[in-house]
């Protein structure tokens, strides 16, 4: 059910940094919100006057982990045995990647819409285990049809698909079903970079059919920097070897020389992790669960998504790259004789509006979050029709 209460006054109250920018670069970096600063520096002060106490320092860190397992396995729909805790999802998608027997030969797909992240990892894997990469193209605006462009790269070598929820250069919202579908099929797990999905629009990773599903906190969830997490589908727990171990958070004892592996996703955490970001983490969560609500979050993304677009259509020379505008919380477009990355520099400078400029298109992204408003979305028209008059 939508929250129809919310008070945006007292949501831009709860991201103090709204005073000073307008962020509409939320694909990069989210504000960040109050609580997150306030539960860390609570944990913070907690171990520095009472101390840090050896065993009895694990009974508040494990409930503090395990609430943020489960508040996060409720935001995707997922068991809390399949979610691991990590710093981003490139380590998210490091555990999965690494957790392969690879052989040489063996294959890869991926698309032409992938981050950084992802890309330098699969060029790691080849040049470190002889890998074969294979580029699924789903077009310049990433709304060909994934399952026909993947299917054509599949053989009996294919180990692997990786592939983005929602690309990060168009906003385009990728069919992940289909693909998954296909995998099934095909018997090749797919592993699902959800960094520009998870806080934009609803995520459930059982409809989804994703194998492994990796996101970060820092960007639509508004969290601390180094916390995300990644979901493990439960029969695949198995087949995902561990890179690294870490003892009391890895594996479960028996006895002193007897141990396995954790049953579940928590085998792939490395012992404790910074704890008090941990606490803003679940900090964050919580707000963005209880306070704002997600039905909301999701609605007032869609409608700022699709008002950017009415903001930006009738600027002289426009071109549209995100195909389905509303769809996600990213626009993307290029303008005729515009050198995006001064564009990006001139409203920083001048209007104090972060966006992104798209190098390999030379586009400008902008990505607005449920906090952004509609007297905001006029300032960036205004700024926008200057710079083409100028």
């Amino acid at each position: 059910m939508i929250n129809t209460h919310v008070d945006m006054a007292e949501v831009r109250q709860q991201l103090p940094s709204l005073e000073k920018h307008i962020y509409m670069n939320t694909a990069a970096f989210g504000p960040l919100l109050r609580c997150a600063p306030q539960a860390m520096a609570s944990w913070l002060e907690t171990e520095a006057t009472e101390g840090r106490l050896g065993l009895a320092t694990y009974e508040p860190m494990g409930k503090l982990y395990t609430e943020t397992r489960s508040t996060i396995a409720r935001l995707i729909n997922a068991d809390v045995d399949e979610i691991a805790l990590t710093g981003n999802t490139g380590e998210g998608l490091n555990i999965i990647c690494n957790g392969f027997d690879w052989q040489p030969g063996d294959e890869i797909i991926m698309t032409n819409h992938e981050h950084i992240s992802a890309i330098i990892l699969m060029y790691y894997l080849r040049d470190r285990y002889g890998v074969v990469l294979q580029i699924a193209d789903l077009g310049p605006r990433g709304d060909q049809p994934a399952d026909e462009a993947i299917a054509a790269l599949i053989t009996p070598r294919t180990r692997l698909i990786v592939i983005s929820h929602v690309s990060f250069m168009t906003g385009a919202v990728i069919d992940i079903p289909v693909v998954t579908a296909l995998g099934r099929k095909s018997n090749v797990p797919v592993l699902v970079d959800g960094a520009q999905a998870v806080g934009v629009l609803p995520v459930d990773v059982k409809a989804l059919g994703a194998d492994f599903y990796a996101f970060p906190m820092q960007k639509w969830l508004c969290g601390p920097d180094g916390t995300g997490s990644l979901y493990v589908r439960r029969e695949l727990l198995s087949s995902i070897h561990p890179t690294y171990v870490g003892g009391w958070f890895s594996l479960k004892f028996e006895a002193l020389r007897k141990w396995d592996f954790h049953p579940s996703a928590q085998r792939y955490e490395l012992g404790g992790r910074h704890s008090s970001a941990v606490a803003g983490q679940l900090a964050c969560l919580r707000w963005l669960e209880e306070k704002a609500t997600y039905p909301w979050i999701f609605e007032r993304t869609s409608a700022l998504n699709s008002a950017v677009y009415a903001a930006v259509q009738d600027l002289p020379g426009v071109g549209l790259l995100t195909p389905q505008p509303g769809a996600s919380g990213l626009l993307t477009f290029t303008l005729e004789d515009c050198e995006m990355g001064e564009l990006a520099q001139w409203l920083q400078q001048e209007y104090s509006i972060y966006a992104r400029a798209i190098h390999e298109y030379n586009a400008l992204r902008i990505s607005t979050g449920f906090y952004n408003t509609e007297e905001e979305v006029a300032t960036l028209s205004n700024a926008l029709h200057q710079w083409r008059k100028s």
